[in-house]
């Protein structure tokens, strides 16, 4: 009798113990309107962004700001596709889910292995890469038509460029054109940014 009480307890403790981590690790830390990031989101961002950078080394403090950023953007560019209702289809989102994998070289045993170990949902990456690309969808319907790239400039660089590499005058205009959707999308969310109440817990 006194030993199944002793293993009772033994399993109760545990179980007061996991609990009180899983509270602990799922403490809000960041308030967006009323949606609330947890510490256990920000640990998994940071696990995340380790697997997809390859860098291990990069310093604890400035990896947890920049995952918290990111949860943060990314939290107000979901609230915005969905106000919009801008989001991409999932056959768009395979596709460039696929590109990612492949850019990355990464296939989807080592991933969903990253997913277990971690305790990740294995949507993670793929939901990522529908809000990202449902974001971008939305910048370029805004900011297309502003968007003026410079032909003089492209074809000396065109030129500079073809003593080295093959570089299609094409390729060229729309790597400008990137890189000036990419500034409107950073304006366009510190912009909109404004309009949040976001607070730190």
């Amino acid at each position: 009798m006194k030993k199944k009480i002793f293993f009772l307890l033994i399993i109760i403790t545990n179980l007061l113990i996991i609990n009180i981590a899983k509270a602990i690790s799922n403490r809000p830390i960041v308030q967006i309107n009323n949606l609330i990031i947890t510490e256990l989101d920000l640990n998994k961002e940071i696990a995340f962004i380790k697997f997809i950078s390859n860098n291990a080394n990069k310093k604890k403090e400035n990896l947890k700001s920049e995952s918290l950023n990111y949860l943060i953007d990314r939290t107000i560019k979901e609230i915005e596709i969905s106000n919009l209702k801008a989001k991409i289809s999932e056959k768009e989102t395979d596709v460039l889910f696929q590109i990612f994998l492949d850019n990355k070289k990464i296939n989807n045993e080592t991933l969903n292995a990253f997913y277990k170990q971690n305790e990740i949902e294995d949507n993670y990456l793929y939901k990522i890469i529908q809000i990202d690309a449902s974001w971008s969808k939305i910048i370029r319907q805004l900011y297309y038509n502003r968007i003026n790239v410079n032909i003089t400039e492209i074809e000396k660089e065109n030129e500079k460029n073809n003593n080295n590499q093959n570089f299609s005058k094409e390729s060229l205009i729309n790597s400008e054109k990137n890189i000036l959707l990419n500034k409107f999308s950073d304006t366009h969310l510190e912009k909109i940014k404004k309009k949040y109440l976001i607070k730190f817990l």
